[in-house]
């Protein structure tokens, strides 16, 4: 065999051995993009379909006057801060506002906040009263106008204390009103676990 026909025979393999090995990593580069383009449209997808990846509603930063003693008032400034998050609601004093709550298999599935008394299955209101312990004491009020009792666990902040307490709150009945109240101030109170208890409206008339 020739010098001239080896040389073409080289040439040619070497050729066809490029080019298969460039198609492969041309086609491994593709592969590899269009991953990672579905991957970003689905995540995508995922949080503006799904109800529970919406930004929650948040108060501005504010700074909280709370009277601590009968002489002294206690300034506590807070950032932005929700009026619901993972269907816990955020209550400070002055506050007066809602929720709705999304049921499912009898289970409150979802919590979200809703200014509109009208609108709102449950209604809050937190304050210190000037009337109650010498306007240290706090109170909440709890409006329940669904036809089925409902049920909640409580969190609070206390001025000058670094850790955060439980405290009970009575189960509301359905279509009426609940009173906690508290002889010391409280900063922040937080409301979770929100269910349904097996009293119905029906039963709560006879």
């Amino acid at each position: 065999m020739t010098d001239a026909v080896l040389s073409l025979i080289f040439s040619t393999f070497y050729v066809g051995s490029s080019s298969k090995l460039f198609a492969m990593r041309s086609l491994r580069a593709f592969i590899i993009a269009t991953v990672i383009l579905l991957a970003a449209a689905v995540s995508l997808y995922a949080q503006t379909s799904n109800p529970k990846q919406k930004a929650s509603i948040t108060r501005e930063p504010f700074t909280l006057r709370l009277k601590i003693d009968k002489e002294h008032y206690s300034d506590i400034h807070f950032d932005r801060q929700p009026y619901v998050s993972e269907n816990e609601v955020y209550l400070f004093p002055g506050d007066k506002f809602g929720v709705n709550l999304v049921i499912r298999d009898d289970r409150v599935v979802e919590v979200h906040y809703q200014p509109d008394v009208q609108k709102a299955d449950v209604w809050f209101g937190f304050e210190q009263p000037k009337e109650l312990q010498d306007g240290l004491g706090m109170a909440l009020t709890i409006d329940n106008k669904m036809k089925r009792g409902v049920s909640m666990e409580g969190l609070m902040s206390v001025p000058g204390k670094k850790d955060v307490f439980k405290t009970s709150i009575l189960p509301v009945k359905a279509g009426k009103s609940g009173l906690e109240s508290w002889p010391h101030p409280i900063s922040q109170l937080v409301l979770g676990n929100l269910q349904l208890t097996a009293e119905s409206a029906s039963q709560t008339k006879k």
